[in-house]
């Protein structure tokens, strides 16, 4: 979504992630406005609810949808986890098992020829 600063009259985007997390900020507050900070002046525009709603019109079945991606994607990375300390285990074991032979020593008065 593309917004002109009000104080700079400078263009800048507001990503869909970015309005997602607005909107449902918006919503968990009961808020009407949002405050999109331009990157030039760094001073706050004020973005209606119901404008952000025109350009993301199915935002709710898109956070529903982002919620169980994001739980997949915890149980595979707690699945990985587990997986990846019991090879951990299993390989310190097999290190601990094996004994490490130290090649001899030259003694420095001793030349080859």
């Amino acid at each position: 979504m593309q917004i002109r600063c009000t104080y700079c009259q400078t263009m800048f985007a507001i990503s869909r992630e970015d309005m997602l997390a607005a909107l449902e900020h918006m919503e968990e507050n009961k808020q009407v406005y949002y405050a999109a900070h331009c990157p030039k002046c760094r001073r706050a525009n004020r973005v209606e609810r119901a404008r952000m709603q025109r350009f993301f019109p199915d935002w709710k079945k898109a956070i529903k949808t982002m919620e169980k991606g994001s739980a997949l994607a915890e149980e595979v990375v707690g699945k990985t986890a587990t997986q990846a300390t019991a090879a951990v285990s299993k390989t310190s074991a097999k290190a601990e098992k094996k004994t490490v032979t130290q090649p001899k020593k030259k003694h420095a008065g001793t030349k080859k020829k």
